[in-house]
């Protein structure tokens, strides 16, 4: 296990209810709530993933799917970082108790926000960087990454490192370290 603090979630949402139609809890108790890495498409919101994965919340758990936002700059126990199903996962089990220093953080970026991600480099990200989730159309990109304090991303702007700082909203944020000479 490890503890992971949210920093923002991906656009796409979904949800699976439990099977039976008769359990009482089929909506709440015995759902899982699901985001991921999206791209509005018209008036969706569609997953086009280069690196397919998601982050998973049960019902049961500290997450309040009519309020995801209530979630963001909170930190939560998860499982490890895993490859099933044909895409990366990771299960966010429950809030953790404390205000101890958490291992990773949970980063979404934007080419709308950042700049597009420069994939073309193979030195795109540094190296602890674990992207979960990453789905593209066109120049429209949108990645869900785990973060330590430190680690950086290239973008066609330039490098775009995680600082915590108590000052920080969140307390972490990406920050520009060192603008792109293309950029201009």
């Amino acid at each position: 296990m490890m503890s992971v603090k949210i920093l923002g979630f991906g656009s796409s949402w979904w949800a699976r209810f439990g099977r039976n139609p008769a359990d009482p809890w089929r909506y709440t108790r015995h759902a899982a709530y699901y985001n991921s890495a999206g791209i509005r498409c018209g008036q969706k919101i569609r997953r086009h993933w280069l690196i397919p994965g998601l982050i998973r919340f049960n019902g049961n758990g500290d997450f309040n799917p009519h309020f995801p936002s209530r979630a963001i700059g909170e930190t939560f126990r998860c499982s490890d970082l895993e490859f099933a199903c044909g895409g990366n996962r990771i299960l966010f089990v429950e809030r953790s108790p404390g205000t101890g220093v958490p291992d990773r953080y949970l980063v979404v970026t934007s080419s709308v926000r950042l700049g597009i991600l420069d994939f073309e480099n193979h030195n795109w990200k540094s190296e602890l960087v674990k992207p979960i989730s990453v789905s593209q159309c066109r120049d429209n990109q949108e990645a869900l990454l785990l973060m330590s304090a430190g680690d950086w991303m290239r973008t066609k702007v330039g490098i775009w490192q995680l600082a915590i700082d108590s000052g920080l909203q969140n307390g972490a944020a990406l920050k520009l370290v060192e603008e792109s000479a293309t950029s201009c």
